[in-house]
């Protein structure tokens, strides 16, 4: 399976090659002298970057071979499962494998308060937008050194953690992390900030100083969907079609694309009704009951789609604590409605009162 989990409450875990000496502090990747994508496209050509354009996937044929060797996921499913607590970070912090993310839009809110030793992750170096296309997978190369400046390395743990309620931008980082090898490698924190903070844990201002990490990414491709994957398993038995967007999106109520409603046969499990109202995911039993009135099919693989790909990432985490196998349709609904008739959309039909 691509995930694990442990059922019910327990879902989330309450309890128990080296880098270079060189220090770089916090990365400061918004210098005008740091250009990832820039850098990175100097170094591969475009057949190297990784994302959906008109359903067509682009990636190297080196990043294919890649693929079929050695795994990197190094650690067990049972010893670092999709969902940490806060007390499981409070007794963890000081592991030195262990990596925490303060992911956000801006600096400024990383410098006001922050989990003591987490690094600042800015949304858009692993996520970036294009003029054509938003919320795309970063270029391998350019991943690799934004995570090595954050002191990652290839047998770190991860943790992510979000601010102000932001859940679908943290779990799209954490799906970018899972694209790039960190399967079982890599948790996210339920609750976020708030929640670390109601449960007493510590905030500091300060920055920590990071020694750069040493990094061999890999692209897990089986866990991305294009439009033609897409189209060839509407009918699919094996496969569930989740709309994680609003419901109004769903029904056709409102656009947001170049056509209105859904892919045709979708379910909807809109990704705001997986966590409460404390932005801690709900139980286990919950989410599958969500799950199950939805429509899903027992045992099928979720393909998740919202806008852009960015929400649907909230149900693709629900997946991995319901041990659900998964894909992203990264284009989503802005790449699926900007398709001709051949990619069927359909508007949930109006009930007769």
């Amino acid at each position: 399976m691509q995930s694990h989990a442990q059922l019910s409450r327990s879902h989330i875990v309450t309890s128990g090659r080296s880098g270079s000496s060189h220090h770089t502090g916090i990365p400061h990747f918004t210098d005008v002298s740091f250009q990832p994508y820039a850098k990175a496209e100097h170094r591969i050509d475009n057949s190297q970057l990784v994302h959906v354009s008109g359903g067509i996937m682009r990636i190297s044929f080196l990043s294919a071979l890649l693929l079929i060797g050695p795994s990197i996921f190094g650690q067990s499913p049972a010893s670092f499962p999709p969902l940490v607590s806060p007390e499981w970070l409070k007794q963890h912090l000081q592991d030195p494998d262990l990596v925490v993310l303060h992911v956000g839009f801006g600096r400024k809110d990383y410098l006001r308060e922050h989990v003591p030793g987490a690094r600042f992750m800015w949304f858009n170096w692993l996520c970036p937008s294009t003029p054509d296309e938003s919320t795309i997978m970063a270029p391998v190369a350019a991943a690799d050194s934004i995570l090595e400046q954050a002191g990652i390395s290839d047998n770190s743990r991860v943790v992510v953690y979000f601010t102000s309620g932001n859940v679908s931008t943290t779990t799209r980082i954490m799906f970018a992390l899972l694209f790039f090898g960190f399967e079982d490698r890599a948790a996210l924190l339920d609750g976020g900030l708030d929640g670390w903070k109601r449960a007493g844990g510590a905030i500091t201002k300060d920055v920590p100083t990071v020694a750069r990490g040493s990094l061999t990414l890999h692209s897990n491709t089986s866990i991305i969907a294009d439009a033609g994957y897409v189209l060839s398993h509407l009918s699919d038995p094996s496969v569930t079609i989740v709309d994680a967007r609003g419901k109004n999106f769903y029904d056709g109520g409102s656009a947001g694309s170049a056509r209105t409603g859904h892919i045709r046969g979708a379910i909807s499990i809109p990704f705001s009704t997986l966590v409460d109202s404390l932005n801690t995911f709900k139980s286990t039993t919950e989410l599958k009951s969500l799950f199950d009135r939805a429509g899903y099919k027992k045992g099928s693989t979720v393909v998740a789609y919202c806008h852009v790909g960015q929400q649907a990432t909230v149900v693709l985490e629900a997946c991995r604590l319901l041990n659900i196998d998964y894909k992203l349709y990264d284009g989503s609904f802005e790449d699926w409605g900007a398709l001709d008739d051949r990619y069927p959309a359909e508007i949930t039909p109006v009930k007769e009162k």
